[in-house]
């Protein structure tokens, strides 16, 4: 077996070199090439919160692949470390009955409302509406501004009272990867440890041993009988162990 026939067997497909080209449309053996771009399209599609404002450009596949045809329909994932904007990879796969897979790169832009940073922040500072504007926003390959942009809030409200943990500059798009849950417990502070079954509540107190924030477990120490447990952490100063 020749170096060439061995990387088509370890890959899975070839591309002709020197052959006459056989029309894919009229080759039953051949899986078409507008069907794997198509179904990239609409995964890239489906994946976004918005198709409002959505422009995918889907790279073409060289005209000289040839996959086996396939018998079940495709499946697509994002490739490993691919974002969702900007320059995106596909992965698409055939599973039976001549198994095949093969990474489909695309760009994707997206012009919609979005949430902007009106100043600069640091980190640590407290998410709240003043800090924001509501601004229509091109994000992705065709925009280098905010070619870098990934999972960007939408749910503003969901969001607020939660932390900055990176600095970002006036005019970025606010995204989810920019937040963190605000620590209102911190390390050696006293707490409140509640405990409620049956109607019977009871508390005492404690001292964490962990930086905690709201509706995250930290380890905290029972001030009375010096065990350590893991309680919630529900307001500040206060944590509940859990029945």
């Amino acid at each position: 077996m020749n170096k060439l026939k061995i990387y088509c067997y370890i890959v899975g497909f070839c591309l002709s070199q020197g052959i006459p080209a056989v029309s894919k449309a009229n080759d039953p053996s051949v899986h078409p090439l507008a069907d794997i771009e198509s179904s990239v399209l609409g995964f890239i599609t489906a994946e976004q919160y918005d198709a409002n404002g959505l422009h995918v450009e889907v790279n073409s596949l060289d005209d000289r692949l040839r996959l086996k045809q396939c018998g079940e329909e495709l499946e697509t994932y994002w490739s490993p470390g691919s974002r969702k904007l900007g320059r995106v990879t596909v992965q698409v796969v055939c599973a039976a009955p001549h198994p095949w897979r093969i990474h489909v790169q695309s760009t994707v832009t997206l012009e919609g409302s979005l949430w902007v940073l009106a100043k600069g922040i640091r980190r640590g500072q407290v998410l709240d509406r003043s800090l924001v504007d509501e601004e229509t926003v091109i994000v992705g390959g065709n925009n280098a501004s905010h070619r870098n942009v990934v999972d960007p809030v939408i749910n503003l409200e969901h969001w607020l009272g939660f932390q900055f943990s990176q600095n970002a500059k006036s005019g970025a798009v606010l995204t989810e990867r920019m937040l963190a849950p605000a620590t209102i417990i911190n390390k050696g502070e006293a707490v409140l440890i509640t405990y409620e079954s049956s109607g019977l509540q009871l508390q005492t107190k404690g001292i964490a041993l962990s930086d905690g924030a709201k509706g995250r477990y930290v380890r905290v120490k029972n001030a009375a009988s010096g065990n350590t447990i893991d309680a919630v952490v529900v307001g500040r100063g206060l944590v509940s162990l859990l029945q």
